[in-house]
């Protein structure tokens, strides 16, 4: 495999050097496609890849790759400066966001807003400058327009944009998010509800790969309702479950109660799906709008490889089937239904290009597509589909900001970061582990970077990524993906605006250069998840009155004192070394405090007898546990004196005290209070081992600290075995021998006390935790 990776003889009969990128990546598509290929074995196909072949799939994205990361020139990146590097840049771009709010606010204070605020032009209204002035400070009802901050592509920092929000005054606004909300539900259930349904409900076989209605009686029959999923005025009328390369699963329709015919595109969810979402190089739309009936109008368009793929699969299974055909046919009932065809994240792209392909034949259609990829059409073409397709994209999601130019930035703006660093990686690795509040960004990214344009350029890696973007900025200029693509249609971009108690939501309308830049937050992933978008769009009241700042306008000091953060990163430390040193010290207060329970030394039990006739003889030594015990014997038989303990050693086997072996109540207790110990120790340790990764309260170190005071004096009360029967003097009830026994700590006994002050030294150093944050 390795000589297979490294070139081999294969390359050089085919009179390929293995050096070039093209030969890097045929061994890198091989390799991609091989472990593709062990993932679905390893999951016994449940996440796809039965279509995967390893032949061509991945040829694009493999080139693409090489040219993206390595090319001719290499640069010295490992997997840590990639870790330390991505964490440093989130940073960077989160100072930018600051010091663009910060100069907003600078510039309301001194009345020159008018300079600092762009008005986006794609908006219908112009706000005064009085009025911008008062969004920043004002919370108001139903206002026209919000303050976002967009990325600048010429000094890589943030500038303030005015964007329209949607208008509970604008009929078209509030029919839009309307529909956005009603029809994000089959975006969600095409994922998995439309099979349960088919299988449990209409009696679907689990392995077919399709659901067909008899297309002749499609009209008359109705006893297709998804009502066991809450949609009681929906009928399903086809589905395809075959997920492949082209072929992707979809379900056609019927809504009786806004009377639409649905076309739902399931996203991404296999090994088939993530092949095509890589096929990311434009293809031109030159043929396909010939077939579909533009005729030359989409020549010179381009389209993302994959989804095109996707939709010309899609539309001529829809043509094959007749569904459509037959339900907006003349006889057809539903003939004056709308269209709709909707999609999330690959689902989405593909409901856009199906939606362009099927409009010559549907001229109303309509096409709602949510957290799109953000390369489907070429600029104009994009454009062009204002009309008839709308996207909605959900605050920070990654999705949307993928497209070549945008990682491409994002890969220059690391190498810049990383070239910048002026103290040791493993310092930094230190730094970035632990949280940094907004007002604190300036200050603590100086402290590992140099400004930007002062750092040494006199160094083996700057010569490097210098060399590396020359090379790229010419090929760029004649690769594949020199034609750039974006999100079609209108644009809703719903952001978070935290409230006095809850969370709202701002749709406002965006458009497809505001998202140029990936961004590096901790919601990038989440933010694309559907259930949650759709629980928003319905909870969206353009109506509702509610409090909400477009940006935290108070002014920013360097050395604000820091806050709360309720990030959990392992071993950060957000507290300084104490909580890790008091782990530490409760990890061996357990084992200690287990070990002095379990062990059957506990104590040493020597015995005197003495008979009623004063005779008096050394009783049978014993080692006594909590739970078990061990005979004491003489090490040498034949010389041995049972009254010194020098002379006695203990057994070398633990045995369990016998059942005609009572237990009074202090032995009982000292049971008791060994086991709640443990517990408390537990539970203490749990809380601590949490605060060397995240920043706690004040009421957690109390909590801490309680709990360890009470491991203290459970484990103190565990003594109270000292004072049980066993320790005692007794007379035995038939021969009337008075047995005087004398107990003394043994191992166990030594555990315990040890147990005892390290679990007082942990509610110490909780309770001195609580007062440096009282």
């Amino acid at each position: 495999v390795i000589r297979y990776l490294r070139g081999g003889s294969r390359l050089k009969n085919l009179g390929l050097d293995r050096n070039s990128t093209h030969s890097k990546g045929k061994r890198l598509e091989s390799c991609l496609g091989g472990i593709l290929k062990c993932v679905s074995v390893l999951c016994c196909n449940k996440a796809g890849g039965h279509d995967l072949k390893n032949k061509g799939e991945l040829k694009d994205f493999a080139s693409n790759l090489m040219e993206f990361a390595n090319n001719d020139t290499k640069v010295d990146v490992t997997l840590s400066d990639m870790y330390v590097g991505l964490k440093m840049l989130a940073r960077v771009q989160g100072e930018r966001r600051v010091e663009a709010i910060r100069n907003l606010h600078k510039a309301s204070l001194n009345k020159d807003i008018e300079e600092t605020v762009v008005v986006d032009p794609g908006d219908y209204t112009k706000t005064s400058v009085t009025d911008r002035r008062a969004l920043l400070i004002t919370p108001a009802r139903n206002r026209n327009s919000i303050l976002t901050l967009k990325a600048n592509d010429e000094d890589e920092g943030f500038y303030v944009v005015e964007k329209n929000v949607l208008s509970p005054s604008n009929e078209d606004d509030v029919r839009i998010l309307k529909n956005a909300a009603h029809f994000s539900i089959y975006a969600q259930y095409i994922y998995f509800h439309v099979r349960d349904v088919a299988t449990m409900d209409f009696g679907l076989a689990e392995d077919s790969t399709s659901f067909f209605r008899d297309i002749e009686t499609i009209l008359e029959d109705h006893s297709y309702s998804m009502a066991s999923v809450g949609m009681e005025q929906t009928q399903l009328m086809h589905a395809n479950f075959f997920n492949g390369i082209c072929q992707t699963p979809y379900a056609i329709l019927l809504d009786g109660s806004v009377k639409s015919v649905v076309v739902a595109v399931r996203g991404t969810s296999s090994l088939e799906d993530w092949v095509v979402d890589l096929q990311y190089v434009p293809l031109p739309l030159d043929q396909v709008g010939k077939v579909v009936g533009y005729g030359p109008a989409l020549e010179g368009h381009h389209c993302h490889k994959g989804v095109l793929s996707r939709a010309k699969w899609l539309y001529n299974d829809i043509k094959k089937n007749r569904v459509l055909k037959r339900l907006f046919s003349d006889e057809s009932p539903y003939r004056n239904y709308d269209l709709t065809v909707v999609g999330h994240s690959l689902g989405g792209g593909c409901a856009q290009v199906l939606s362009l392909m099927l409009r010559p034949s549907y001229p109303t259609l309509k096409c709602f597509a949510y957290e799109p990829p953000g390369c489907i059409l070429d600029d104009k073409l994009a454009g062009e589909c204002e009309e008839f397709i709308t996207s909605i994209v959900r605050n920070d999601d990654l999705v949307p900001r993928i497209t070549q130019q945008n990682l491409e930035t994002l890969r220059d703006e690391f190498f810049d970061v990383v070239a910048r660093m002026k103290i040791s990686k493993i310092k930094v690795f230190q730094d970035v582990r632990v949280p940094c509040a907004d007002e604190d960004l300036q200050r603590r990214n100086a402290g590992v970077l140099y400004p930007k344009g002062q750092a040494s350029r006199d160094t083996p890696f700057y010569s490097q990524i210098r060399k590396f973007r020359t090379e790229r900025a010419e090929k760029n200029k004649q690769g594949e993906v020199s034609v750039k693509l974006y999100i079609p249609g209108k644009l809703i971009h719903v952001v978070d605006a935290p409230g006095s108690e809850t969370t709202k939501y701002v749709p406002y309308w965006a458009n497809r250069y505001d998202f140029n830049q990936v961004v590096l937050s901790k919601s990038m992933l989440s933010d694309h998840a559907i259930p949650d978008l759709v629980s928003i769009l319905k909870s969206i009241d353009l109506e509702e009155y509610h409090e909400h700042a477009t940006f935290q306008t108070s002014d920013v000091t360097e050395e604000t004192k820091y806050r709360f953060i309720g990030e959990f990163i392992c071993c950060s430390y957000p507290h300084g070394k104490v909580p890790l040193i008091l782990t530490l010290s409760s990890i061996i207060a357990i084992i200690l405090s287990i070990l002095s329970n379990q062990v059957c030394k506990f104590v040493t039990r020597t015995t005197t007898i003495v008979y009623p006739n004063g005779t008096t003889v050394p009783g049978t030594g014993v080692s006594a546990g909590l739970y078990s015990y061990a005979l004491q014997q003489c090490i040498n038989p034949n010389a041995c004196d049972r009254s010194d303990a020098e002379d006695l050693e203990d057994s070398k086997y633990c045995q369990p005290y016998p059942g005609i072996v009572e237990r009074d109540s202090n032995w009982t207790a000292s049971n008791v209070f060994s086991a709640l110990s443990v517990v408390f120790g537990v539970l203490g340790i749990v809380i601590l081992s949490f605060s060397t990764c995240t920043k706690m309260k004040r009421n957690k170190w109390i909590i801490g600290c309680v709990l360890f005071l009470m491991a203290t004096l459970s484990q103190g009360l565990q003594f109270l075995f000292l004072n049980s029967d066993l320790c005692k003097t007794w007379t035995h009830p038939i021969t009337g021998a008075l047995s005087i026994a004398d107990c003394s700590l043994s191992t166990g006994g030594y555990y315990g006390v040890s147990a005892t002050v390290l679990w007082f030294v942990s509610a110490v150093g909780c309770a001195h935790m609580t007062r440096s944050l009282g």
